[in-house]
């Protein structure tokens, strides 16, 4: 090695200070003259050199991402929890045919605007499931009970008005003019207008023969059919003879309401006296 060839050694200390010179120089004119280094941009970044491991956590913003380029691939599966989807923003066009299933249902959530009108079919209503709350007022008409399904243990007591009365004590009357006959008088209920019978069965006698005892039936002030006392004769029976008799007296289309039906009785002749044994009363109404 010539004299003149520099050792390593001494080299050394040169580099090091020529390369720290080198570096402040760098940062001197980066610090007063950044214009003579122009910053990084897209033309110096070569396409697709950006890789997912060079971008930290968080770095890209919404306002990083151009609108409309997150597409359905983008998204993992179950990334979409419900906080993310907006009120109101599933349509129906969103919803798949038959994705919607009982377990997705809420209980109680269908109410009744929810049901198509006819949608609820016999076959969806639960045997024995409608009571007599569920049914409304009068909605039970005439073609929807089986012929012969009502038995009279369905009647409702006094469904049917009736009323009767009887009396064994004997009775007389001398009058010309109508009397009640004793005991046969009782009061009956109308809930609707009803046809009324009125059956009455008696035993009497004249106490001299030859004279009529004649009887009628009357519902408040207005006599029954038949009317004519003349027609009405309950026995000429001759002295110490008694008949029994039995009529029914009709009187149609009694409003409702309470009435008092009773049985009179006179004698045609006066001075003959009509006498009366066991006898009996019965009121029925019958719907018009």
């Amino acid at each position: 090695m010539s004299k003149e060839t520099i050792s390593i050694q001494k080299a050394i200390p040169i580099i090091v200070v020529t390369w720290i010179l080198s570096l402040v120089t760098a940062l001197a004119l980066v610090y007063f003259a950044p214009s003579i280094f122009p910053p990084l941009c897209s033309a110096n970044i070569v396409d697709e050199a950006i890789i997912t491991s060079k971008l930290p956590t968080g770095a890209v913003t919404s306002a990083k991402i151009l609108d409309g380029t997150i597409v359905a691939q983008d998204i993992a599966n179950g990334s979409i929890i419900a906080i993310k989807v907006a009120d109101g923003a599933v349509t129906t066009t969103k919803i798949s045919g038959a994705s919607i299933t009982a377990i997705k249902i809420a209980d109680s959530a269908v109410v009744t605007v929810k049901l198509a009108d006819g949608s609820v079919t016999s076959a969806k209503i639960l045997d024995g499931a409608v009571t007599t709350v569920d049914l409304a007022d009068g909605s039970m008409t005439n073609v929807k009970i089986a012929d012969g399904a009502v038995s009279d243990t369905k009647l409702a007591a006094n469904a049917i008005p009736v009323n009767a009365t009887f009396a064994i004590n004997p009775g007389n009357t001398s009058s010309t003019t109508w009397k009640e006959i004793p005991g046969m008088s009782l009061n009956i209920s109308l809930h609707r207008t009803s046809h009324l019978l009125i059956m009455f069965s008696a035993e009497a006698w004249m106490t001299a023969g030859g004279d009529y005892l004649l009887i009628r039936a009357s519902v408040n002030s207005t006599i029954a059919y038949p009317a004519s006392e003349k027609f009405i004769v309950l026995t000429r029976a001759a002295f110490g003879n008694a008949a029994s008799n039995s009529f029914i007296f009709y009187l149609p289309n009694v409003s409702a309401g309470t009435y008092t039906v009773k049985v009179e009785w006179r004698v045609y002749t006066s001075g003959n006296t009509a006498n009366i044994g066991a006898r009996t009363l019965n009121a029925v109404a019958l719907p018009t």
